[in-house]
């Protein structure tokens, strides 16, 4: 195995400075720096960053915590994160928890050897002993997503009640009468259901919690299962817009017409959501701004420099389709 002492024999330099040239290149002569650049690449020197970051304390690992790699809002809010850092000396390290407190907490044991130079979750933590660990440790949380006003550290996120009750507005205004809800049980869902009660006025007529993947089929079996427990259905809001379009799929095989005798809403305008027909009514949420966001933030905070406002909320906006009439 080629060591940093067989790097700076071939450089004819000494073994500091080829470590300096290495890990800070601005600090080190360009006619010095083409030396060792040159003998790593004829030695075949591959520098061991875990090593490092054991030796001095610190790493270029920002440890990313991702609820769900399939989320394709999950995927804009990384690429935005690693577009911030790019050109930077940091980088994202990824790792999908679930939705699971028990599986965040397991991966945070399993990264923390590294120890990351900051650290990225999607979605807010909500377990106390995890918090407290979190903060007792000299490095910089973001939590991405949710919102509260309490984060342990950073936040970049938006209002899921905001955006259920402006659903809920938008609702009251087309004079739906029979109305249902289908999500999930998680925490944000139940936020943006609190939202669209308060916007539509009343509770929905029925509310239908969802398990498991969340994918057109879900959409599918949700929107059999609502018309079977709610006849007189006449609208549905969706937590996500791959309900929505899974609903509209099964709503077509049974020939049941959207928007004329059932209208269909969904959350996130996906890029999809505006492709099918009809065209679906949804919510408006940037993931890629908010992960740029938060890589900004994060970068600003590990330089040293002035990062501003610890919370950040991201705006969210109604986009009325025909999928609502």
């Amino acid at each position: 195995m080629v060591r940093v002492e067989d790097v700076a024999r071939e450089a004819g330099v000494s073994p500091i400075t080829v470590s300096r040239a290495l890990s800070n290149p601005e600090k080190v002569k360009e006619e010095t720096r083409k030396k060792v650049e040159a003998a790593v690449a004829k030695t075949g020197y591959v520098v061991n960053r875990f090593a490092s970051s054991l030796r001095s304390g610190h790493s270029t690992i920002i440890s990313m915590f991702v609820s769900n790699l399939a989320n394709p809002h999950y995927g804009r809010a990384i690429q935005g994160c690693a577009d911030a850092l790019e050109g930077s000396r940091y980088h994202l390290l990824m790792a999908q928890t679930g939705y699971s407190a028990k599986m965040q907490e397991s991966m945070l044991a399993e990264v923390m050897p590294f120890r990351p130079a900051a650290m990225i979750f999607t979605g807010r933590i909500n377990s106390p002993g995890m918090r407290d660990q979190l903060r007792s440790m000299d490095v910089p949380v973001m939590e991405m997503w949710d919102h509260t006003p309490d984060p342990v550290d950073m936040l970049v996120g938006f209002s899921a009640a905001e955006g259920g009750k402006l659903m809920g507005a938008h609702f009251v205004a087309r004079k739906f009468k029979s109305v249902a809800y289908a999500g999930w049980s998680d925490d944000d869902d139940g936020q943006r259901l609190a939202g669209f009660v308060e916007g539509l006025g009343r509770k929905p007529e029925l509310v239908l919690p969802i398990a498991g993947p969340r994918n057109f089929e879900a959409g599918m079996l949700a929107f059999t299962t609502i018309l079977k427990k709610l006849p007189t259905c006449d609208a549905i809001f969706f937590g996500g817009d791959d309900l929505a379009v899974g609903a509209m799929l099964q709503a077509r095989k049974m020939g049941i017409d959207v928007p004329g005798k059932m209208a269909i809403a969904g959350y996130g305008d996906l890029e999809f959501s505006q492709h099918v027909t009809p065209a679906i009514t949804t919510l408006h949420v940037s993931g890629y701004e908010m992960g740029r966001a938060a890589g900004e933030m994060l970068l600003k905070r590990l330089l040293k420099q002035e990062s501003g406002d610890r919370v950040v909320t991201s705006p969210i906006h109604l986009v009325v389709r025909e999928s609502t009439g």
